[in-house]
């Protein structure tokens, strides 16, 4: 929908404008057939335009539908062709971009896949958003989505790819730094997504960060090692005061990491919830124990520490 409300390069020799949009001629500023492309307003409305798309897509409170293939009963595939750019979708440059926004700090719930549906859901919720939220990915941090980018496909790669890499380092930057909780439950993240994830916290990203929910995914030992050493980067979660790893698969290791977070200087002063509850941490073993020990010794409140399996 943002491609058809941004004045697009469809203006021909005479200024009338065209159902095609016109590429730039390979090594040149001109057009091909000597077209206009946009009037001077357009191009600045253009410009303007598309430097608020990451305010839009990665804004908490708007919903954002990836359509990461066709329904099965698609029925003009050339159509798809004649744009020239014929990657998957996500090896598509601004599908890329666009759902990378939309990965930032989104809640669960307001990033849905419709390629996952089946077709066959009747409720909103209970069916087609458990449905469509599985295969997030976590959120990138811009130098390593720059490298990504890199292998991306692009109809005018000339004008778009650098274009694209610094719009997406100034909705990162803006997003994560006024963000206060993060919500990426029940999206069947792993130890690969807990350690992206963990990048982006040890980077100093989120400065104002006070809660952050990984309830209801498969995040282990590794995940939860790689969460800690972020946990412990000094000044990177000065505000946090709720972590929820309840329901993932943590078990004796990640918890015995974990205590060590607590214990580093000047580490997670604001902590007062930490859950770990419906995981494989037992009430025996050395990592409980450690993480009781740690909880105590830096004067934290009582019950705030769920342990149990």
């Amino acid at each position: 929908m943002d491609f058809c409300c941004i004045h697009q390069n469809c203006r021909d020799r005479e200024g009338v404008p065209q159902q095609r949009t016109y590429q730039r001629l390979e090594g040149s500023d001109s057009f091909e057939d000597d077209a206009l492309g946009r009037f001077e307003l357009e191009h600045a409305l253009f410009k303007e335009a598309l430097g608020s798309l990451g305010s839009f897509y990665s804004n908490p409170a708007t919903l954002v539908f990836m359509l990461t293939r066709f329904p099965d009963d698609y029925g003009d595939a050339a159509k798809y062709t004649r744009s020239g750019n014929t990657e998957q979708y996500f090896n598509r440059g601004w599908c890329f971009c666009e759902s990378s926004w939309a990965m930032l700090t989104k809640p669960s719930g307001k990033l849905l896949d419709l390629g996952r549906s089946t077709g066959a859901e009747t409720s909103w919720y209970q069916e087609l958003v458990i449905t469509c939220t599985a295969g997030r990915r976590a959120p990138l941090l811009p130098d390593a989505f720059d490298v990504q980018l890199q292998s991306k496909g692009f109809t005018n790669g000339k004008d778009d790819l650098p274009r694209v890499a610094e719009l997406y380092r100034s909705a990162f930057a803006q997003r994560l730094e006024a963000g206060e909780a993060l919500r990426y439950d029940g999206l069947q993240w792993g130890d690969e997504e807990a350690q992206q994830l963990a990048a982006v916290l040890a980077s100093g990203a989120a400065p104002r960060l006070q809660g952050l929910d990984l309830r209801g995914n498969r995040v282990g030992d590794e995940g939860a090692a790689r969460l800690a050493e972020a946990l412990r980067a000094p000044g990177a979660l000065p505000q946090l005061q709720l972590l929820d790893l309840g329901d993932n698969c943590v078990g004796d290791e990640g918890a015995a990491r974990l205590a060590e977070a607590l214990r580093a200087p000047g580490a997670l002063p604001r902590l007062q919830e930490l859950n770990l509850g419906g995981n494989r941490v037992g009430d025996g073993g050395p990592g409980p124990a450690a993480l009781r020990a740690a909880w105590a010794e830096a004067g934290r409140p009582e019950g705030g520490l769920v342990l149990g399996d």
